[in-house]
């Protein structure tokens, strides 16, 4: 179980990453009525999109590591 929670954590971190920094501003610019939102990590989109899956992903982590 804690294998299985700390490979979700670290895939979700990659996950995490790839979609803030990559898959939220190419939907933005695929936009026709020119999109002009940055993303910016201390935001609301930040917070909603970076900051709370990237906890889950770091408690599923620190659960996988930790040895009990």
């Amino acid at each position: 179980m804690k294998r299985l929670a700390l490979l979700f954590g670290i895939l979700l971190a990659i996950a995490t990453f790839v979609w803030f920094f990559y898959l939220v501003p190419l939907g933005c610019a695929m936009n026709t009525t020119s999109c002009r939102e940055r993303f910016e990590l201390v935001s609301s989109v930040g917070l909603r999109h970076f900051w709370a899956p990237l906890t889950v992903a770091m408690i599923a982590i620190f659960y996988g590591m930790r040895r009990t």
